[in-house]
């Protein structure tokens, strides 16, 4: 299981290292670099009209603007839509836009983990496979209760 966008307090001159590289990878434009940085700085996952508010100072004025660079980072591989909270969570290294997923999020807090166990995906498919049906791509999501709330 991994913390999605959780970020380390102690990696952060590391991090923005890696965000330069994937900056560079992935010749984002400047809508799209603040829009990332932001929401990978933010360590969670966010709306659209949060990030507005936060960019605001930086001059973007248009919801638009962000959800263009929102819609632009998500198929390059780098932000993830969670579906059930209408926000966004950036990854700390890309993945292919059509990657399957297994999202846990915490009903109290927010906070998004996702696991990346092959294992569970085969079985997935091969349960899917003996239902008569083939799956193209999919994206769960499970409201839960992290260790921390549940305390």
């Amino acid at each position: 299981m991994s913390r999605t966008a959780l970020v380390n307090k102690n990696h952060i001159t590391g991090l923005k290292q890696d965000q330069r590289k994937i900056v560079n990878t992935y010749r984002l434009t400047s809508n799209q670099k603040m829009v990332y940085e932001t929401l990978l700085n933010l360590g969670r996952s966010a709306g659209a009209y949060e990030l507005l508010d936060l960019l605001r100072k930086k001059g973007v004025n248009a919801a638009a603007t962000v959800y263009r660079a929102l819609n632009e980072l998500s198929s390059k591989g780098l932000v993830k839509r969670i579906v059930s909270t209408r926000t966004f969570i950036a990854h700390e290294h890309p993945k292919s836009a059509n990657q399957e997923s297994l999202m846990l999020i915490c009903k109290h807090c927010g906070e998004v983990s996702s696991i990346d166990d092959e294992n569970l995906i085969k079985l997935f498919d091969k349960s899917i496979s003996q239902s008569g049906y083939r799956v193209d791509s999919y994206h769960l999501e499970l409201i839960v209760s992290c260790d921390r709330c549940n305390n």
